[in-house]
């Protein structure tokens, strides 16, 4: 079993997630909505626009953020497939370059995206397999 976040339920409790997505960090930005500034620092004042955000290489997967922790989806930037938005804690220490963690919410819906999957193990990529073909 990967464990997808949709297979989360009180008979697979003992499980652990066994597949996440990588990906890079583009850029770590403060993010400004189009517009008159004032807009964005009201927002952000009412906690509804992130101080701070990050764009990954990619987007728009069945997925969740697990890491950095506290990195969450933006609905008013929304998705994208190109360089996805994702809002950041103010106090992050994210750089372009880190790695983002996504936990897939699916596994044959979105494993068939990427290539081989990579096995880490100790601290270090120990072996790829490849993903199931679809039927």
């Amino acid at each position: 079993f990967v464990l997808p976040s949709d297979f989360d339920t009180a008979g697979l409790d003992g499980s652990q997630p066994a597949a996440f997505i990588a990906t890079p960090m583009l850029k770590v930005v403060e993010p400004m909505l189009p517009g008159p500034p004032v807009v964005t620092r009201l927002l952000q004042a009412l906690g509804r626009f992130p101080a701070k955000g990050c764009y990954l290489y990619g987007g728009k997967w069945m997925a969740e953020p697990v890491f950095p922790k506290g990195m969450m989806t933006n609905g008013l930037l929304g998705l994208s497939s190109n360089q996805q938005f994702m809002g950041l804690p103010a106090d992050a220490t994210a750089r372009p370059g880190d790695y983002a963690f996504l936990r897939p919410t699916q596994s044959e819906a979105v494993l068939q995206q990427f290539g081989s999957i990579a096995v880490f193990s100790g601290g270090r990529i120990v072996d790829r397999w490849p993903a199931l073909p679809m039927a």
